[in-house]
């Protein structure tokens, strides 16, 4: 499993502190102005859901596609 957001709840309030959360501020503020518009909300967070497992799954693989640990070296290049 590829983790894409905040990893466990005992790190939510340095994440808070630090500003690392911002996917997760981000996400409360779509589900706010979509309740505030009368959207609905649950199928907002289905797409929300379905489209961070998507992003996860891509950042799985390239990171199986460099296969840094298979040749020792922990140096990662960003392209």
């Amino acid at each position: 499993m590829a983790f894409t957001n905040n990893y466990s709840t005992s790190f939510r309030w340095w994440d808070h502190l630090f500003g690392t959360d911002d996917k997760y501020r981000a996400y409360k503020a779509k589900l706010k102005a979509a309740k505030s518009q009368g959207k609905d909300v649950k199928k907002l967070e289905q797409e929300i859901l379905e489209q961070t497992e998507k992003e996860g799954m891509i950042a799985e693989k390239v990171a199986e596609q460099k296969q840094i640990w298979a040749n020792g070296s922990s140096k990662v290049k960003v392209h």
